[in-house]
């Protein structure tokens, strides 16, 4: 009786390998341009790519956009950078040069590598709109890249999207508009989501591309960012080929 139902088994386990063996790739289905963007995505998920989502997601659509408005303070320090005759961001905050702390060590590679280990670190940390500047336990887009280079670098950089932008646009040694200059560690900046495909952004003039998103370039394509709740916080998204690339405004790097 143990032999038969031994046999058994072995059958049943034979044809249902068999039949796992021949069940077709749907990735070799696939055109090498549709593997290019699917592939990519299965490392992480598709959330930032499926229209049923980020269609209803408002925190896409606004960004961090306002968040500058919760920080009263700079009202004062405004007019002190004013009586200093001192460059201005457009939060009213006086324009100050960050640099990497002389007594933190570079990783091997630079101080660009004890950016992307920070930034990896808080991979899945919670995204809030206006999050607390002074804790790190959530994030919205700027905060998230703020953090990373004051907690890897004591760098403390502005503290919202549009006035890290200013900050690129008046320091940076090296900033550009085409996507493909990044360089590992640049901060990355992006107008409103309108849509995943490039038709919602063609007809844009640079009025209408308000900086609202930012994150963190990791190389090959690959971005690291806290979007919204929706999307799950800080993640790894690759941007060609999608709505990131078509809302691509700005790029620099603060290191050099």
């Amino acid at each position: 009786m143990r032999i038969i139902v031994m046999s058994i088994a072995m059958a049943s386990m034979l044809t249902l390998l068999l039949g796992c063996s021949h069940q077709p790739n749907p990735i070799k289905q696939l055109s090498t341009g549709e593997q290019q963007i699917l592939i990519p995505e299965r490392e992480t998920d598709n959330r930032m790519s499926d229209w049923n989502l980020t269609s209803s997601d408002a925190e896409l659509y606004i960004g961090d956009l306002g968040v500058e408005q919760f920080y009263a303070p700079q009202q004062v320090r405004s007019l002190a950078a004013q009586s200093n005759k001192q460059t201005l961001l457009p939060n009213g905050f006086p324009l100050i040069k960050a640099s990497p702390n002389p007594d933190i060590p570079p990783r091997k590679g630079g101080y660009v590598e004890n950016v992307i280990e920070t930034a990896k670190s808080y991979l899945g940390t919670p995204y809030v709109y206006g999050s607390d500047r002074l804790d790190p336990t959530s994030f919205d887009c700027s905060d998230f890249t703020r953090w990373v280079y004051l907690s890897a670098l004591r760098m403390d950089l502005p503290w919202d999207a549009k006035n890290q932008a200013a900050y690129v646009e008046a320091l940076s040694k090296r900033k550009y508009t085409d996507l493909k200059q990044a360089k590992r560690g640049d901060l990355l900046f992006f107008t409103s989501f309108r849509g995943n495909r490039a038709a919602d952004y063609v007809s844009l003039d640079p009025s209408q591309k308000t900086i609202t998103h930012m994150g963190i370039y990791l190389g090959d394509g690959k971005i690291i960012h806290s979007a919204s709740k929706k999307t799950g916080g800080v993640r790894i998204d690759h941007m060609f080929f999608k709505h990131l690339q078509y809302r691509f405004v700005l790029g620099g790097s603060v290191l050099e």
